[in-house]
């Protein structure tokens, strides 16, 4: 599978990774809180990539496992510079 338009904006990844999805204020350290938050619970990155849309950021993460601890969202979803998380699994 191929994904490659979220809400009007356009992306491109596969459902190859377990994939996260977070939309973000476009402000300073907030790419560093998510990233952290992964490596808290030993997630590895495989692929990162941003898509911006007005004042507002779409953060693709491809990760290097397939089951995502379960509470991954809502630490990530925490930062008041998050306005939603989605997990991608196969």
């Amino acid at each position: 599978a191929r994904i490659c338009r979220i809400n009007d904006v356009e992306v491109d990844f596969t459902g190859e990774y377990s994939t996260l999805i977070v939309i973000q204020k476009d402000k300073p350290g907030v790419v560093t809180y998510i990233t952290k938050c992964l490596s808290d619970q030993d997630v590895n990155i495989a692929f990162m990539r941003l898509f911006r849309e007005s004042k507002e950021i779409q953060l693709i993460l491809s990760l290097n496992r397939w089951l995502l601890p379960e509470n991954i969202a809502e630490e990530i979803g925490k930062s008041p510079n998050v306005s939603d998380v989605m997990i991608i699994q196969l």
